[in-house]
């Protein structure tokens, strides 16, 4: 079905230069490689933010935005939950547990933050396992494609179809949801009219879901339940249906500035100027509405490499547990991760609501800190992170027993103040024991302050940024 569209004519304007998105300069260090494949990912272990370092800012950068040449492969341990392999389908929890474990092991880490981002952006919930993991694969399938086909994907898309009501909608009986949420949240923020959401609605109807014997069955369009008059949507009359309402969103003025700003605030702690978000509304349509350019302008930006000896960016459970993994080369092992990022405030497959998690400093309740230290705890406790009864080499000196332990915890980045607390208190442990204490073996000694150094490296306030 096509659509006519009356137009106002346009007057000849001279298109303006857009400003080049300027990218990091100086020198390219491990500090630079941190902070990047954390944004971008789930953290660097030592050897990768050394080898990174080496080989110079484009080749890294080309390699987040590309990926390596294992391509899609997943390296390492194959995942399980307590001692049995995954079955993301029909165990309850693997399916976050299968998700998480490709944080872990991807070797294209940004596609993964990526599929992360999306599943935020176009938060579905309460949906049956499969679907679920059908919408994921999308997800991942579109994470740096075209944004256009993405947004066609998601609305054929059958987990957020049902969870938007959808195949509800027909032409008498005309349901909103999916427009308002495809205007307010996926699209546009702002700028339209609630005429234009009742408007949009008519032109989605026509959808309706397939049921069969084994339940639901997808979904498929039905002209005969589609509202074929006349819709004026943004100020334009046309017989719509649903593939112009999709064209209509994306080519609106305030969409590239909103999706731009979206994407610099899941990457960039500090608010974008004005002008910076018009340099990357301009990358985004020139590249012809392709997500991975204007990804790449966010990260090469020097705002995303400020303050290097003070990150700003709160670190999501899903990301902080991903991470405390990839950067030690941990497994995917117990179901028990499930449990705990739940505790944190963010359990994959489940966001709270079709708007998604509230992010940044939200993250830190008193709550889910409690639910953090415990997380980190259990690596320390359980042996994950090498302290074992007796296993600790006594440092020499104190400044020896923190190095010991930021060696073995992936050295995680600590501040200045941080790592003169550390040694203070590596100096001092034991102080506090009366002189009838009896006073532990020396082993003994370096295995208490190994586990609490360690506690504190992966939970304390400076493990929580990024």
């Amino acid at each position: 079905m096509r659509a006519t569209v009356a137009r106002p004519a346009a007057k000849r304007r001279r298109k303006p230069a857009a400003r080049r998105v300027p990218a990091a300069g100086g020198a390219w260090t491990e500090a630079h490689v941190h902070r990047l494949f954390w944004r971008a990912g789930f953290g660097a272990r030592p050897d990768e933010a050394a080898e990174w370092a080496r080989r110079g800012r484009a080749a890294t950068m080309k390699w987040v935005l590309d990926g390596g040449p294992q391509g899609a492969a997943l390296v390492g341990p194959n995942p399980s939950a307590d001692g049995k392999p995954l079955d993301p389908v029909n165990e309850w929890a693997h399916d976050g547990l299968w998700w998480l474990d490709r944080m872990v092991r991807s070797q294209r880490p940004l596609v993964e933050k990526m599929t992360l981002f999306w599943h935020d952006h176009f938060a579905t919930n309460d949906q049956d396992t499969p679907l679920m993991l059908r919408q994921n694969r999308t997800f991942r399938r579109h994470a740096l494609g075209s944004f256009p086909k993405l947004l066609r994907a998601v609305t054929l898309d059958p987990a957020m179809a049902l969870f938007l009501s959808l195949p509800d909608s027909d032409r008498e009986h005309p349901n909103e949801n999916f427009a308002r949420e495809l205007m307010e949240l996926f699209t546009l923020g702002k700028g339209y009219t609630e005429r234009d959401i009742r408007e949009a609605a008519r032109a989605l109807t026509g959808f309706r879901a397939r049921w069969g014997p084994g339940g639901f069955g997808g979904i498929h369009y039905d002209r005969g339940r589609h509202d074929p008059g006349v819709k004026r949507i943004f100020g334009r009359r046309g017989r719509f249906a649903w593939p112009h309402v999709l064209k209509l969103v994306v080519e609106h003025p305030r969409h590239a500035p909103f999706l731009a700003g979206k994407l610099w605030d899941f990457f960039v702690a500090s608010p974008a100027p004005r002008g910076t978000i018009r340099d990357l509304a301009a990358v985004y349509r020139r590249s012809g509405r392709r997500i991975k350019p204007l990804v790449a302008a966010i990260l090469g930006h020097p705002a995303l490499y400020r303050s290097l000896d003070a990150p700003d960016m709160v670190k999501s459970p899903i990301v902080y547990v991903a991470g405390s993994l990839r950067t030690n080369n941990l497994p995917v092992s117990a179901r028990s991760l499930t449990w705990l990022m739940e505790g944190m405030g963010q359990r994959p497959f489940d966001p709270p609501s079709v708007a998604g998690w509230d992010w940044g400093p939200a993250w830190m309740s008193s709550n889910s800190m409690k639910v953090r230290f415990e997380w980190a705890n259990r690596l320390v406790e359980d042996d994950l992170l090498g302290v074992k009864d007796g296993s600790t080499q006594p440092p020499a000196s104190p400044q020896e027993a923190l190095e010991q332990a930021l060696s073995a915890t992936g050295r995680p980045w600590i501040s200045h103040v941080t790592r003169s607390h550390l040694t203070e208190m590596a100096t001092h442990y034991f102080d506090d024991l009366s002189a009838r204490t009896r006073l532990p073996r020396r082993v003994e000694r370096a295995d208490m302050l190994q586990r609490s150094l360690r506690l504190i490296l992966l939970a304390g306030p400076d493990a929580q940024l990024h």
